[in-house]
């Protein structure tokens, strides 16, 4: 089945190299009294960084960097608090970043986290006076120039990818060819259930509106159709994936977030989906096979198929533990390079098909969705940014989704990491 980690997903990011999000941090040192101004740059909890100067100096003075990684100790009822740390790699001269929360939802948490040199020293805590978010297209020369030096790679790279979103975002919509291709999405979600139904209706709106912001991107038409809340079930299912009908040009999308299973002798890897309408209707009556779908749907001769899943690959009538966790996810993605992205879903044909488990792995949710859809979303904001230097792929993009899934349920509480399955052939075409 699909497995709930309840957990609090803060409206905070900090960065990485190749980042997509930026942060701005101001503090005051009570020890030299002197300001200090970092840049952050975020992408996932594993690849951040931090560039520090001290404010009245730039990068004329001295300038320190580090990569951090993300600790969070989960929020109890005993504790009455939830923290989470920023640690930097070189923890002798860069601060550690903390927030904390006593409010179980995360209200009261301040936006700016807290400073410290020495964790072990709580009496050396003290508040940073700003912590604010930096579009990609505002990295001026002259304000890049606090962080850095005109002649190091990093500055060229970021003031280059800048000047190139200002560009992209005074582009004007052109009219629209004969043989221009439709963005088709086919989405089913088990909103209606009582454990993981509020994921899955988030689900729905992180995938709906990635792909039509996509479509709208890529200056493309868009129809998305969603099978969820009372129209769940195995018929109706069945039904939509007969009258999914795209277009030779096309690009093929089909998602389910949802329980899933697999059966005790089952040979597939790919996991069997639950379409029981209500907990009350027996799943081994009411469900489709993944690999049947992903067949019918590549067999209706879309240039590009999309086909993922988001569920337990579970045996039958396994029941993981609940547990409670935190995780991080970039909020925004200021860094997009359309060239990048017009090339993965427009010069890109062929099959992508990945499952959020492996046979006998809970898959995890979270109240801001799937780990592995949030995971597949945050990739491909990777794999689109100005700032990353590999070519995009999709076997890249598949890879790096589930290993950010597998990282967000390693050491965070979670019983048992996931680790998906997929399957990509795509090939470039004229």
């Amino acid at each position: 089945m699909r497995r709930t980690a309840l957990t609090l997903i803060m409206l905070l990011a900090v960065f990485a190299a190749h980042a997509q999000t930026f942060y701005e941090l101001q503090f005051t040192h009570p020890l030299d009294g002197k300001k200090y101004l970092g840049l952050l740059t975020y992408f996932s909890d594993e690849r951040c960084k931090m560039r520090l100067v001290r404010a009245d100096e730039g990068a004329k003075g001295k300038v320190w960097e580090s990569d951090y990684t993300k600790t969070t100790d989960p929020w109890s009822k005993e504790q009455a608090m939830g923290m989470m740390y920023y640690r930097p790699k070189d923890a002798r001269s860069m601060p550690m970043l903390l927030w904390y929360w006593r409010d179980f939802r995360g209200e009261d948490m301040s936006p700016e986290p807290q400073i410290c040199y020495d964790e072990l020293n709580q009496s050396d805590f003290f508040n940073a006076t700003s912590f604010k978010e930096i579009q990609l297209s505002n990295l001026t020369a002259a304000y890049l120039g606090k962080f850095y030096q005109t002649n190091e790679t990093d500055y060229k790279a970021l003031l280059a990818a800048a000047k190139k979103a200002g560009a992209q975002n005074q582009t004007e919509v052109t009219g629209k060819g004969a043989n221009t291709p439709t963005l088709r999405l086919l989405m089913v979600a088990n909103t209606e259930v009582n454990d993981i139904g509020i994921a899955c209706q988030q689900d729905i709106k992180n995938v709906t509106n990635e792909f039509r912001n996509i479509a709208r991107v890529l200056e493309i038409p868009y129809e998305q159709t969603i099978v969820s809340e009372t129209a769940f079930s195995k018929s109706n299912v069945a039904k939509a994936v007969e009258d999914f009908k795209p277009g030779k040009d096309d690009i093929a999308v089909f998602v389910y977030s949802g329980h899933g299973f697999r059966f005790q002798d089952q040979k597939d890897y790919f996991p069997c989906i639950d379409l029981s309408p209500t907990a009350y209707d027996k799943a081994v009556e009411n469900y489709a096979t993944m690999t049947d779908i992903y067949n019918a749907i590549t067999q209706k001769g879309a240039r590009l198929n999309i086909v993922l899943s988001d569920c337990c690959n579970t045996k039958v009538g396994y029941e993981a533990p609940a547990v409670s966790v935190n995780t991080l996810f970039s909020r925004a993605s200021r860094s997009l390079d359309t060239d990048k992205l017009r090339n993965l879903f427009l010069g890109q044909g062929g099959n992508v098909w990945a499952t959020a488990a492996s046979p006998g792995e809970a898959s995890w949710c979270s109240v801001k969705g799937g780990f592995f859809l949030l995971s597949f979303i945050e990739s491909l904001r990777y794999q689109i940014s100005s700032l990353t230097e590999e070519k995009p792929s999709w076997e890249g993009l598949i890879n790096l989704a589930i290993d950010e899934a597998r990282k967000k349920t390693n050491g965070n509480g979670v019983p048992q990491e996931q680790n998906g399955v997929k399957q990509v052939r795509t090939k470039s075409i004229k």
